[in-house]
């Protein structure tokens, strides 16, 4: 229990600490004046029951004392780091998102991804990405327009032959070939400008250069940058702008529900959006959340700081937190707040919808009933990992006909029905495994593009289906989904399993929870796939009996299919209200409902 003798403790600034009988840190606070601070909780007449619990499990207050206020507050970020405890704001998720690091001091430099800056470093910085294969990709690219050497320092003095990076032109091998530091810094300014946002500016410059070489009769060299050309454009499709000017800042957004704050911080370099970053804070004590304790335990961990950090208040102690930041960053740090300025408001209106997609998604995957289930299914589909994203595929026809294949999706054992997809089958084949290629391709290939592929993706049928389903995957070199087949029997139950690379199936344990669930997933496919079916081969019937009625040409034909399902929706349709469509008057909705009548009666 709590013991102080207050006239003991100095009135200076400086960092305390609450230990528990075994010496554990539960709690670490800094104060201008410490006792002042701690007879706060010796005096208090009434304390929040978490503030009291942690007082019964303190037997003893150790402080340490600091010139300012200033060192206090980063003493205090330092100790948390290293202690992590209980009682303290953490951060549940501080991992460090990728950087591109440049060392531009070096005679040919290379491109390095890192996850971490270092202190001092005279390298340029890029980042942080979201992604790391996501930049890996863009570097891929990159590398076709721009061949800097792949190789360490140590590898590059070793060797007296190029590697194979330099066989398909994708390094210059300063290695072993005279190339001039001047030629090769061109390339390293080439990747600056990019990712300073100043692609188009490089792409003109480039193309002046393309055109002096062709006038010069230089063809070859020309044409090389012609292809360095047309492989840059492909890059920059892929960066969002989402400021007029090229600033570099950090926006924050949070929110509180209950005992749970969510994070979420926007990257934006030179007026691009690099990415963004998610995170729930644990708070034991549940007080509003300390804006300073999380922004100095999210920077301190090497994290790029920008100049700017728009927060959606002003924190405590911002002065001390703005100089703290500026000597970990080696530039002066501004604090401002999101909502005075017009320019970020576009940048706040995402951050506040991403943040309400995440506190959803963290919501859903707090359920406890889910986890149970996740752990079943790696156990019983033999996964390699737990599966949140659970997709399966049907296919469906009418004698060849209404060639369809449907998806349905589950997040954490829910349906997520926004991620249904109906799919007309476009191939020439009509037997189940060239209708089941092109669904599953179609589907990893958008996956790709949106980057949103699940983590298993179940088959109707058995282990033809399942190869089928596998051979798309690997077309399109997707690997991290993963693909059982399942087979029914003749009750349309799931009973067999079918996994890439065993010759026999599994027979599912109807015993298990798992095996209900896999049985709701693929019924539910199955009504997806069949309802579409029959949907499409009425609209197929329907649009073949308007094909044959005089007067219903292409347009008007068009309008009916968009106001009417089905033949019987037409026909108990008022003349008023099909004389009133588009293209439509009276006449031609009395002609209509008598032709479609003598067709039914023919």
């Amino acid at each position: 229990m709590l013991n102080l003798n207050l006239k003991e403790i100095p009135q200076a600034p400086g960092v305390y600490l609450f230990k528990s009988k075994r010496g554990e840190v539960l709690y670490v606070g800094k104060a201008k004046d410490l006792r002042a601070r701690l007879s706060t909780y010796v005096r208090e007449p009434y304390l929040s029951p978490k503030l009291e619990h942690l007082l019964r499990n303190t037997e003893s207050v150790e402080y340490f004392l600091t010139d300012t206020e200033k060192a206090a507050l980063l003493l205090e970020a330092n100790l948390i780091k290293k202690y992590r405890p209980k009682y303290n704001v953490l951060l549940k998720d501080d991992k460090n998102y990728p950087l591109l690091r440049i060392p531009i001091k070096e005679k040919y430099p290379s491109l390095q991804i890192v996850r971490k800056r270092k202190k001092g470093d005279q390298a340029l910085y890029f980042g942080p990405f979201t992604s790391a294969r996501g930049l890996r990709e863009i570097l891929k690219l990159l590398s076709k327009t721009f061949p800097l050497r792949k190789c360490s320092l140590a590898e590059m003095k070793r060797r007296k032959t190029p590697c194979i990076y330099y066989q398909i032109k994708k390094c210059l091998a300063p290695c072993v070939n005279p190339i001039s530091e001047e030629e090769y810094k061109k390339m390293v300014d080439g990747v600056i400008e990019f990712f300073q946002g100043k692609g188009k500016e490089l792409i003109k410059k480039l193309e002046e250069e393309m055109h002096h070489l062709a006038e010069n009769l230089e063809f070859e060299r020309a044409a090389f940058l012609r292809d360095r050309i047309e492989d840059l454009k492909k890059v920059l499709e892929t960066q969002a702008v989402v400021l007029d000017t090229p600033l570099d800042l950090d926006l924050w957004e949070y929110k509180k529900e209950n005992s749970n704050e969510y994070f979420i911080v926007l990257f934006v370099r030179y007026g691009y959006l690099y990415g963004f970053q998610t995170f729930q804070i644990k708070n034991p004590l549940g007080e509003k959340p300390a804006l300073k304790e999380v922004i100095l335990q999210f920077y301190m961990e090497g994290k790029i700081i920008p100049e700017k950090i728009f927060l959606p208040e002003k924190p405590e102690e911002k002065e001390e937190l703005e100089s703290i930041l500026s000597e970990l960053s080696g530039k002066e740090i501004k604090i401002l707040e999101s909502f005075q300025d017009e320019k970020i408001k576009i940048l706040r209106d995402l951050a506040l919808k991403n943040l309400e997609n995440f506190i959803l998604s963290e919501k859903r995957r707090e359920k406890p009933w889910y986890a149970g289930l996740s752990e079943e299914l790696v156990e019983v589909l033999r996964l390699s990992r737990e599966p949140r994203w659970i997709e399966a595929i049907d296919l469906s026809q009418f004698y060849g006909t209404a060639r369809v294949g449907a998806l349905v999706c589950f997040f954490e054992g829910e349906p997520e029905k926004s991620r249904y997809r109906h799919y007309h089958i476009k191939g020439e084949g009509k037997d189940d495994y060239a209708m089941l290629y092109e669904v599953v391709y179609r589907r990893l290939k958008r996956g790709l593009e949106e980057n949103n592929l699940p983590d298993l993706i179940l088959i109707d049928g058995g282990k033809g289906h399942l190869e089928t389903a596998l051979r798309a995957g690997e077309d399109l070199e997707v690997k991290e989904v993963e693909f059982r087949a399942i087979a029914k029997n003749e009750k349309r139950q799931p009973e067999k399993l079918y996994i890439p690379g065993r010759k026999n199936p599994l027979f599912l344990p109807k015993y298990k929870e798992v095996y209900h669930f896999i049985g709701r997933v693929m019924s539910e496919a199955h009504r997806f796939a069949k309802t579409f079916a029959e949907k499409t081969k009425e609209k197929e019937t329907l649009t073949s009996i308007l094909d044959r009625i005089k007067g219903i040409g292409p347009k008007r034909k068009e309008v009916l299919l968009e106001n009417f399902k089905d033949l019987e929706e037409i026909l108990n349709a008022p003349l008023e209200k099909l004389s009133n469509l588009p293209g439509f008057n009276l006449k031609i909705a009395k002609t209509l409902k008598r032709e479609l009548q003598k067709q039914i009666q023919t």
